[in-house]
């Protein structure tokens, strides 16, 4: 191999005469190259999912990138501007592809905002573009089913400092000494922006000059997560996420829409035992899954690198390899779920989950004030707050009134949860409006608990209309996992009405926290014969 240059401070320039400003390594001779385009800082793109310096050893160029208006990019830069970065992403494509160290391919990829531009991109079709490598990634659509209603507020939060300090730095003579001190402390300390009632009466309401509409966005009228036809992506796809990952069954489920949409193209998924990091190491949370858990362990960007060397070589079209934990080993299945996956249904009874459903007339109840949220720890939640993802003990929720579990009976054998997972719940409530929060566990003898996968519902959202009437069936989609439950072990099932910061409060009245800051108190009845855990399991052939 030869020995790669480096070339900083190039420009690139748009349709628009606009340069963005990459940095290049190259091997003084045409090759494939992978284009890295961030609003973080094109030299701080340190991913265990694939880096730089890993496509450079792989015999590829690298080209990193700051996005329009970040860091040394020129241009104007807006929080929201998928269109634009959609097209910026089609002209550094092409830009790439005419180089001299390039021969002609060039292969998108970044992870969570870069990963979503990169499929933002490749649904453009630029011509030179011969692959996507895309980790912990969403979509508008995949969000709104996923959260239900609900919003990430911890992530909007974080994610809104993040960006507002360099634009701050950048922008010195639009930001006053007020705006300057805010973000500092929030930067320090976000919590203030995530208790604030009305939200937008909050500090994040005294950031001068910032360009977005910060009531709006925390109002969820701003569309933070954009929409790509998975058809117009005809190009091989290699996607990785991790369980812990706030994206995971986003992500997964670009991988199966990429393989409906073009069967006949090869495709990959990888999930690990991770969180939404740029670390990916062998522990999460509370627990150490083994060395050869971690990325590094696992040739995570080898496995890449080799897929688009030479897609059309590869032996199978569609591959997924997925960390079974619990097993703690690495399975591989040519689609998802494997096909060895059955639905098994679990009905709930008075603390219990059984194959057979309890008394007709069984009802479990809680009351829950939306002042005292249920503390979002440990799971698929946002590491940029204070909440820490992973699987952390949760047997503290236990005690809580607010808080409903059911548990199987201490398992005989071992139990392979590996798909898809979602409760069908039948509830009234009392007020407007309620969350459903639901977390599949498992229980150890020892007697922690540990999240497994997690879904919500707002009610009023999924109904169409205030929740206050006769009981309704609502489907809680619980995501994807890959979960050994061990001999001793049972599976869980926790019912509540908050996860906060995670997810905004509800206050129940059916008035948005964004505007409002009369909170009521909620009472939920569950109506536990109509209601059911409906998990994925694999049968005995494919636990092998």
């Amino acid at each position: 191999m030869t020995a790669a240059s480096w070339l900083g401070d190039v420009d690139t320039t748009m349709r628009d005469d606009v340069a963005l400003r990459a940095d290049v390594w190259h091997h003084g001779e045409p090759r494939p190259a992978v284009l890295f385009r961030t609003p973080y800082g094109r030299r701080a793109i340190t991913s265990d999912v694939l880096r730089p310096i890993d496509c450079v050893h792989g015999g590829f160029a690298a080209v990193c990138q700051d996005t329009r208006g970040r860091f040394d990019s020129q241009g104007d830069w807006e929080p929201i501007m998928w269109d634009q970065e959609a097209l910026d992403a089609y002209d550094t494509v092409e830009w790439v592809a005419r180089q001299e160290w390039c021969d002609g391919r060039v292969i998108l990829a970044g992870t969570s905002y870069g990963g979503i531009v990169s499929f933002l991109g490749a649904a453009q079709r630029p011509p030179s573009l011969a692959g996507v490598a895309a980790a912990m990634v969403t979509s508008g659509s995949r969000d709104l089913r996923e959260l239900g209603g609900a919003m990430r507020l911890e992530q909007v939060v974080s994610w809104l400092l993040f960006m507002a300090a360099d634009w701050m730095r950048r922008h010195p003579d639009d930001v006053d000494a007020a705006t300057v001190a805010t973000l500092h402390a929030l930067l320090l300390d976000p919590e203030p922006a995530l208790t604030a009632l009305p939200l937008s009466t909050g500090p994040l309401s005294r950031l001068r000059g910032f360009p977005l509409d910060v009531p709006a966005l925390l109002a969820g009228q701003v569309p933070t997560t954009p929409e790509w036809e998975a058809a117009a992506i005809e190009v091989p796809v290699f996607v990785t996420t991790g369980w812990f990952d706030v994206f995971s069954s986003a992500t997964i489920d670009a991988f199966r829409d990429a393989v409906r949409a073009h069967p006949d193209l090869p495709h990959r998924l990888v999930v690990g035992p991770w969180a939404h990091t740029g670390p990916l190491p062998h522990h999460t949370g509370e627990l150490n899954f083994g060395i050869v858990a971690s990325a590094g362990a696992a040739t995570l960007a080898a496995q890449q690198l080799a897929f688009f060397k030479d897609p059309a070589a590869v032996e199978s079209r569609h591959e997924v390899r997925y960390f079974l934990m619990g097993a703690d080993e690495w399975r591989t299945a040519d689609a998802w779920p494997p096909r060895a996956a059955r639905p098994r249904l679990l009905h709930l009874d008075a603390g219990t989950l059984g194959d057979e459903p309890g008394p007709a007339d069984a009802v479990d109840s809680y009351d829950h004030d939306p002042l005292d949220p249920v503390p979002s720890r440990g799971g698929r939640v946002i590491h940029l707050g204070r909440s820490t993802p992973g699987p952390i003990d949760l047997r503290w929720q236990l005690a809580r009134p607010d808080v409903l579990s059911y548990l199987t009976a201490a398992l005989e054998e071992p139990l392979d949860v590996v798909g898809a997972v979602h409760a069908d719940l039948t509830v009234s409530v009392d007020q407007p409006d309620a969350d459903l929060v639901v977390r599949l566990v498992d229980r150890r003898p020892d007697g922690r608990v540990y999240p497994v996968a997690e879904g919500v519902v707002r009610l009023s959202h999924a109904l169409g209309r205030p929740a206050d009437g006769p009981p309704t069936r609502v489907r809680v989609d619980l995501g994807y996992t890959a979960q050994r439950f061990g001999r001793g072990h049972r599976l869980g099932l926790l019912v509540t009405s908050s996860a906060f910061p995670h997810l905004d409060r509800n206050l129940q009245t059916g008035e948005p926290s964004s505007t409002s800051a009369e909170a009521r108190t909620v009472s939920v009845d569950v109506h536990l014969a109509e209601s059911t855990l409906s998990i994925d399991v694999l049968t005995q052939e494919g636990r092998r």
